[in-house]
């Protein structure tokens, strides 16, 4: 009997810590991110970590500021007309559930958004570029992109995109930071003839 009611109380402890762990399982991304922000204007130059293999056209390096919990985090180099675009990569989790996909998603937007950065007030917050639309399993393709609230200082330009994105059967979500200049370059153009490609709350 006493047998019994120490498995039935190991039991409960199980379960109880079990369910503890999936509510604490998020960790805010912010101090990583204004890490991130803060070196958009060199182009990443201060958190290139070592330079790694990568597609031809194509230069990239290890990410010195990684994003807690984060699958893995990089800097992406693309040249163009005597040029080289930056673009800092994390992707931040993979699931082939669509209701963790949505509930994680949207742990990140809520954590990325507003908020000052860098003590200076409103004026250097992170506001959305349009209204919040949810990951569906109609689309492959999901963004929710993010500006700087600084018109014509050096974060003008700046882009945040969370995606979602759907590969080899399972959901991919990355968080992106780099230039709108890069913008039309990063993101896929609608095509009508393919309704699965794409899915954005920004206009274009």
């Amino acid at each position: 009997m006493n047998q019994k009611l120490l498995l039935l109380i190991c039991i409960t402890i199980c379960c109880t810590l079990n369910v503890f762990a999936q509510k604490s399982t998020f960790t805010t991304i912010r101090p990583d991110l204004e890490k991130v922000i803060n070196d958009y204007p060199n182009q990443f130059a201060l958190i290139k970590g070592q330079q790694n293999q990568a597609e031809p056209n194509i230069i990239e390096y290890s990410s010195k500021v990684e994003m807690k919990g984060a699958v893995e985090s990089k800097i992406i180099g693309y040249p163009a007309n005597k040029k080289i675009n930056w673009l800092w990569e994390a992707k931040l989790f993979v699931t082939a559930d669509i209701n963790t996909l949505k509930k994680q998603y949207k742990a990140y937007y809520n954590d990325i958004l507003g908020k000052s950065l860098f003590s200076k007030g409103a004026n250097n917050s992170i506001q959305p570029t349009n209204a919040y639309s949810a990951p569906s399993e109609e689309l492959r393709l999901w963004s929710n992109q993010f500006h700087i609230n600084d018109a014509t200082g050096e974060f003008s330009k700046l882009v945040i995109d969370l995606i979602a994105e759907f590969q080899n059967f399972e959901w991919v979500v990355y968080l992106r930071v780099y230039d709108k200049e890069k913008d039309e370059e990063m993101r896929p153009s609608k095509d009508t003839n393919d309704p699965w490609r794409y899915g954005s709350n920004s206009n274009q």
